[in-house]
Order: C-alpha cells, then sequence, then structure tokens
C-alpha cells in the first residue's frame, strides 16, 4: 500500500468535509472514546485517502465525532466528520474506509454534514435487561412520580430528576429478559447517559439484574429530525 495522502491547508484550493455513519458492534464496544479516534486515525492513513491535517508546529488529521459513545454500549449509528482535500465517490470512501477497519467497526454511508454537532437534541437506545419478574419492577419504576439519582456535572455532584427526561418508545419482555426502547436528551442542551437510567433501576429494584445490550439506534436534532 503506498503511502497516506496527507495534507494541511496550505496550497490546498478545495477542501471537503465528509460526514461517515458507522456501525460500533461487538468487542470494539470495550475500547474508549479516545481509542477509537486513534483508531479511525489508522484507518484514515491506512486508506490512502487524501486526508487533510491541520496547520502548526503539531499538525494533525482533523477528525470530530459529534456524540461520544458510552464505554461498553454498542451503535449503528455513530457518527464521524472529517476532511479530504480533493473530491472521492462516496463509494470509494466507503470500501476504503472498510478495508482499513478493525473487526466490529463498520461504514454504513458517507455523505455532506447537514447539521452540527450543536443541533443534537436526543438519542434512542435498545436496552436489554435479565432478571425475574422485570417487566413488573420497571412498570412501578418508571411509575414514580420522580425517579431521583446522583448525576455527576462540572461543579461536582448534583440530585436530579431523570423521569422527565426518559421517553420510552418500546417495551417487550420474554422469559428473564426485559427489552426496552428508550429516548434520552444528547448533547450541549443536556445529556442524560443511558447507564444512569440502568443504574438507577437497579438501585429501585435492590436485586441483580444484568444489562446485556445496551445499543444506540438513532440520533436526533433538537428538531425532531434525523442528525444528519
Amino acid at each position: 500500500m503506498g503511502c497516506s495522502k496527507t495534507t494541511n491547508l496550505r496550497g490546498v484550493n478545495h477542501l471537503k468535509d465528509y460526514r461517515i455513519t458507522f456501525e460500533k458492534r461487538g468487542r470494539v464496544k470495550y475500547i474508549s472514546h479516545l481509542d477509537l479516534n486513534r483508531c479511525m486515525i489508522r484507518a484514515i492513513r491506512r486508506s490512502d485517502l487524501p486526508a487533510w491535517y491541520t496547520e502548526g508546529f503539531h499538525p494533525h488529521l482533523y477528525l470530530m465525532f459529534p456524540l461520544a459513545l458510552s464505554l461498553g454500549a454498542e451503535s449503528i449509528c455513530e457518527v464521524m466528520d472529517f476532511r479530504l482535500t480533493e473530491e472521492v465517490p462516496d463509494d470509494e470512501i466507503l470500501s476504503r474506509l472498510n478495508a482499513s477497519m478493525p473487526e466490529g467497526l463498520k461504514a454504513i454511508s458517507v455523505h455532506e454534514p447537514k447539521y452540527e454537532a450543536q443541533h443534537i437534541g436526543s438519542a434512542c437506545y435498545d436496552v436489554t435487561l435479565q432478571g425475574e419478574n422485570l417487566s413488573q419492577f420497571w412498570n412501578d419504576f418508571i411509575s414514580q412520580e420522580q425517579i431521583l439519582t446522583e448525576k455527576k456535572t462540572k461543579k461536582g455532584m448534583k440530585t436530579i430528576d431523570i423521569k422527565p427526561m426518559i421517553t420510552i418508545e418500546g417495551m417487550t419482555a420474554e422469559n428473564d429478559n426485559l427489552c426496552l426502547s428508550l429516548r434520552l436528551p444528547a448533547g450541549n442542551e443536556g445529556n442524560l447517559n443511558v447507564t444512569v437510567v440502568t443504574d438507577a433501576f437497579q438501585k429501585y429494584a435492590e436485586k441483580p439484574i444484568l444489562v446485556t445490550k445496551i445499543l444506540r439506534t438513532k440520533i436526533f436534532c433538537q428538531n425532531g429530525e434525523i442528525f444528519s
């Protein structure tokens, strides 16, 4: 494989912004956001795409993830922005990146960014919990007037009521599995990590509950449109 075409702005007449939607499944759900960033940098370098590097004494490849994913969660709608110094067909970008990505990461679409990160308003998650009689415990949990929990903020720990933040879009129970579809606030205007909800539920139930799956399925803008 030839050397990657890494270029800074000097001498470049055209920069093209791209947004990749990708999956993060399987064992890679355990890599941190920082390691994901490094992984994507390596993938772009290996892909031989004409990536743009910032200027200055320490130029680096421009990458931006509008909404970070929690460690241990999977996703079918992760988003990454980057720039190329020349226009490349979408299908070629996808094929090059997928040939360079490790198992568990897969680019599924590419397009020009429509919205900025500041427009993100919420995200949807499929959550699977395992334990006895969880549907009844969940119904009692979500029926409380308030669901108070501790949340870490920039000023320290704060007690908040998360009930108004939780929208239940679906619920099914089979054997000892409880499957929930939750829509939670996300972005600069407010953010509720799905693990805050599962932790609060476990504390309420006072019984062993195993979280077997957290899958982010959609990211929405504040206006209700899919973030794209």
